[in-house]
């Protein structure tokens, strides 16, 4: 009979222990998934930002061009002009 108590009162111990342990992990699981949450809002944002930069980007790149274009042109037409 105290054999099987001290069975009992160690299995009671290690479903405590247990019992601890899967709190703690559902704990950690639900940081984890706020920290989550929180990462793919950052990515989210981060990837509009590149977004609306790239955009810029690419503007800046055909004004740039542009202006290039004219400016040679220019320059055509004054070397044109000096040859005649």
């Amino acid at each position: 009979m105290e054999l099987l108590s001290m069975a009992l009162s160690e299995l009671e111990k290690k479903f405590c222990d247990l019992e601890k342990l899967v709190k703690k992990m559902k704990t950690e699981n639900s940081d984890l998934m706020k920290e989550k949450k929180e990462l793919i809002e950052k990515i989210d944002v981060l990837e509009t930002a590149m977004l609306r930069d790239k955009d810029e980007l690419d503007q800046e790149k055909e004004l740039t061009k542009m202006v290039v274009d004219g400016l040679i042109k220019s320059i055509d037409t004054m070397v044109e002009n000096e040859n005649q």
